[in-house]
């Protein structure tokens, strides 16, 4: 079994998301809506649903073995919190990390978007 991962760049006004093969590729992309005013547990259904569709596209024996997400900060790391960013208003402590998490039951790595594109 070969393990995909899909890469996240979360934005105030667009969502992409990346599958990526075992040889670092790109294989696959999806872009929805932020809709920052519908709150991030509106955000995390459309990014669940966008990761069930990407791994529809994976050929049998292969499977999403992890999620990476970048964000707009502050951010704790620890914790996986979104502190409060000023372009995802009303974003204030957003647990991402773990919802994700529970919602895919797989390993989620938050990272600064800034940190993420250096």
């Amino acid at each position: 079994m070969n393990d995909w991962i899909v890469g996240i760049d979360l934005g105030a006004t667009k969502i992409a998301l990346g599958l990526i093969d075992p040889l670092d590729r790109i294989v696959a992309q999806r872009r929805i809506p932020t809709e920052v005013t519908a709150g991030p547990e509106a955000a995390v259904e459309r990014i669940v649903a966008s990761i069930a569709e990407l791994q529809a596209e994976l050929p049998p024996g292969n499977r999403v073995a992890a999620v990476g997400i970048c964000s707009p900060g502050p951010l704790d790391h620890e914790t996986g919190l979104i502190i409060d960013p000023p372009n995802l208003t009303g974003w204030r402590n957003v647990p991402l990390r773990e919802m994700l998490e529970s919602r895919l039951d797989m390993p989620v790595v938050l990272e600064h978007d800034a940190k993420a594109s250096a």
